[in-house]
């Protein structure tokens, strides 16, 4: 079904009747999509050049982190954005570091889209120091 979708419509997101929109969101965009950014990331080489810790470290402002749950497959490589030590490090770097939570696979504002709204207007209405 999928496949006669795709051929009839190549232009268009991908569309099922019965699969949750949840489920058809990740394959928004993939008719354009390029394998080799993918293995960028995969291979590491999307990081390259890139000061992480020194960006991180130049954040002023309070700031939320939405972490997704962590999943590492059986061959040992990180399925998510990154992992526990990778999220201690963050903190670390950040001053001023308010840490969510979410039950959820990597697309949070997909998965959990009434929680996200949540976390994000509880921020918006959080008064800042002086």
């Amino acid at each position: 079904m999928a496949s006669k979708y795709r051929k009839k419509h190549p232009d268009r997101n991908l569309k099922v009747m019965f699969w949750p929109k949840a489920a058809l969101s990740g394959f928004q965009g993939m008719n354009k999509y390029d394998p080799l950014f993918g293995e960028a990331f995969f291979n590491d080489s999307f990081h390259n050049g890139i000061p992480h810790e020194d960006i991180l470290n130049n954040i002023k402002c309070k700031t939320i982190f939405m972490k997704a749950q962590t999943n590492i497959s059986e061959d040992g490589i990180l399925m998510a954005a990154l992992s526990e030590e990778d999220l201690k490090r963050v903190s670390e770097l950040i001053a001023d570091l308010q840490i969510v939570r979410f039950d959820c696979g990597h697309g949070i504002h997909i998965e959990k889209p009434k929680k996200f709204l949540e976390c994000l207007t509880n921020l918006l209405h959080t008064k800042a120091p002086h």
